[in-house]
Parts: C-alpha cells; structure tokens; sequence
C-alpha cells in the first residue's frame, strides 16, 4: 500500500494519500485536499528520513540484529571445540 504525498495550489495544504496499489495511484485522478477540497492537487517529493546507528537501520530492525548477534556470541566457536575434543581424547 503506496503512500504519497500531496500538496495543494489553492491552500497550501501538504497530505499525505494512501492507495490500494502504485497502479491506482497512476492510474486515478490525484485525491482532492482534505483542508478546502480543491481538485487539483499535486504530487510532491516527500522527504527521506535517515536514520542512524546500525546503517539506517528501523528500531525493530537494530533489535532484531542485536538479537541474531546475542545468539551467535553464543555459540561455542568452532576451534574451543576442537580444543574441547583433543582434551578429552587425551583424558580418555
């Protein structure tokens, strides 16, 4: 569900639209302001946010990376284990 942003010649009114799909949206006439109902309304660039930390990451995103990194520190690394193997083939 595409969401576009308007802004309106007559009152200066910026809105926000969302359509069913990117083919409605070209398809149909743009929505009429929702401040004065002028017709005519024109699609606008909207601006892109940027976030920061873990490479622009969204909160739920760096969270669920943190928690894929929890679990691999976890795990034993491959050569502890073959340490943990010679150890106890020379004990037993």
């Amino acid at each position: 569900m595409p969401i576009y942003e308007y802004l309106c010649p007559a009152c200066g009114q910026r809105f926000e639209h969302y359509w069913r799909s990117v083919a409605a949206a070209e398809r149909e006439p743009p929505p009429p302001c929702p401040a004065c109902g002028h017709s005519e309304t024109q699609r606008v660039i909207s601006q892109v946010a940027v976030l920061g930390g873990l490479g622009g990451l969204t909160p739920s995103e760096q969270a669920a990376e943190r928690a894929h990194e929890e679990r691999l520190a976890k795990i034993t690394p491959r050569e502890q284990i073959e340490k943990f193997r010679a150890a106890k083939q020379q004990e037993g």
